[in-house]
């Protein structure tokens, strides 16, 4: 199987980090080009923000913190490797999946967030989402 375009979601945690590890790893093997996806959750900022109008100008500026995000792994990807850097503001397993399909996606490479046993049950995990709404293989890295 052949990996051209592998997506590798991004929060910041340790096993985002050690995902796009592997990703990088997988890219120099296959020659592909690695996209790093942020997904902003709309529902914390929600919880967060509470009585704030959430005007286009303040959810532009809530994305700051995504791009942070984007640009700080961007550093470990070799130069040799081409890649792409995205930053949305939603549901973080549903745009991770609609990104994975509008644009072809081979692989996403994405790190378990670690979440306790209860919160996974009640609110469900990123990447149980993910596994289960996308065409393409989904490898999960601690």
């Amino acid at each position: 199987m052949e990996f051209k375009k592998i997506l590798v979601p991004v929060d910041g945690s340790e096993a985002a980090g050690n995902a796009l590890h592997y990703a990088v790893n997988m890219a120099r093997n296959h020659g592909s080009s690695i996209t790093l996806i942020s997904v902003v959750d709309a529902n914390d900022l929600l919880r967060e923000t509470n009585d704030v109008m959430l005007t286009d100008e303040f959810m532009e500026t809530l994305k700051v913190e995504g791009k942070e995000i984007v640009a700080q792994a961007a550093k470990d990807i070799p130069e040799e490797i081409p890649h792409d850097e995205v930053t949305v503001l939603g549901t973080p397993g549903y745009l991770i999946a609609k990104h994975a399909e509008e644009e072809g996606v081979d692989l996403i490479v994405m790190g378990n967030s670690g979440k306790g046993a209860f919160s996974s049950f009640v609110t469900g995990s990123v990447s149980q989402y993910v596994i289960h709404h996308v065409k393409c293989p989904v490898l999960i890295v601690k």
